[in-house]
């Protein structure tokens, strides 16, 4: 069974998964061999993935069946078990914190063709797949076991994906992460001081400075970070006030779809590779952070490898100026 860890001094944690060694792991093979594998996600492949929670499809097309434009079902291999049991400390250690690792994970298929690159799908692919990322939400914050969903997308050996079929994955748990906790608790502690929120702040003063700035418009802003952690980390934010992913509207979420797909092809284009990962921070289930919070999007590219420095200090080396990062990704087009 899962677990979640603590580490004694520092407090971090971390999910021991043994299960998720048993992935297929098609990255391992040469692109030949790789080609030839069964893909689950596969449209006419469905019997080799769990029964679909939700999917887009006509009406007259059966669940479980050919005909779906994106689809979402549970992960084989999940890192978080839906157990019943509550998420609370298995044994009573308290220099070795332990408790089980119970939550959902999801994996939302992009497409029924077997695509490698989000920035390559249809826009009506992209808009469904941000369409189900917020459906999927929405039911697990109904079922109201859950405290929090990550949502996140791996591409690429060096972003953690194993396999290439365009796909990302939502996973629920049952208490809020404690690196959620931190930013949310930043954020409150920043608008109780100064009497406005930091994130509009943050935007104001990008689009002031304008050099980190990749793409703007009415409703988001795209801009590299001043303290990017790895070169051409991009991130994009609602330029008003939102806190909540669940509550997007359907025009936004497919201007978010567009701009994401956009994104990821100048980045693409600038470093002539895909891996990278991309998340979306929103705000815990029970929690209204409206006030000083903004839901966001962020793209981390994998163009360096935390190495012994990163792993010593918990500081990122960055060898490319946002500020240069930016420029490149207006260039490429």
């Amino acid at each position: 069974m899962s677990e979640i860890r603590r580490d004694p001094l520092l407090g971090y944690e971390v999910v021991i998964a043994a299960r998720r060694a048993e992935r297929p792991q098609q990255f391992d093979h040469s692109p030949s061999i790789a080609k030839t594998l069964d893909c689950p996600f596969c449209e006419g492949a469905e019997q080799l993935a769990p029964p679909e929670l939700w999917a887009a499809r006509p009406h007259d097309s059966p669940a479980n069946g050919p005909g779906w434009q994106v689809r979402v079902v549970p992960n084989r291999f999940p890192a978080f078990e839906r157990e019943e049991q509550s998420g609370e400390a298995q044994c009573g250690d308290e220099f070795f914190p332990r408790q089980s690792a119970s939550g959902w994970q999801d994996v939302v298929i992009e497409s029924p063709q077997h695509q490698i690159r989000f920035s390559e799908l249809s826009p009506e692919n992209a808009r469904l797949t941000f369409v189900a990322y917020q459906a999927r939400l929405n039911a697990l914050k109904k079922e109201g076991r859950y405290a929090y969903a990550q949502i996140f997308k791996n591409v690429g050996a060096a972003g953690g994906a194993s396999l290439e079929h365009s796909h990302s994955q939502i996973m629920a748990t049952e208490r809020t992460p404690l690196r959620v906790q931190e930013e949310l608790k930043a954020s409150r502690d920043y608008f109780h001081r100064y009497g406005r929120s930091y994130w509009a702040e943050l935007i104001e003063r990008e689009l002031a400075a304008a050099e980190r700035v990749v793409y703007v418009d009415d409703h988001f802003v795209a801009f590299c970070p001043f303290a990017s952690r790895v070169p051409l980390e991009t991130w994009i934010l609602p330029r008003r006030a939102d806190s909540d992913f669940c509550g997007v509207d359907l025009a936004r979420l497919e201007q978010l779809a567009q701009l994401t797909q956009r994104c990821l092809s100048q980045i693409e284009n600038a470093l002539e590779f895909s891996a990278y990962n991309y998340l979306i921070h929103t705000t815990p289930f029970d929690i209204n952070a409206q006030a000083y919070y903004h839901w966001r999007l962020v793209i981390l590219p994998r163009a360096t490898t935390q190495a012994g420095f990163e792993w010593g200090t918990g500081m990122f080396v960055n060898p490319l100026p946002p500020e240069q990062a930016a420029a490149m990704m207006r260039s490429a087009q």
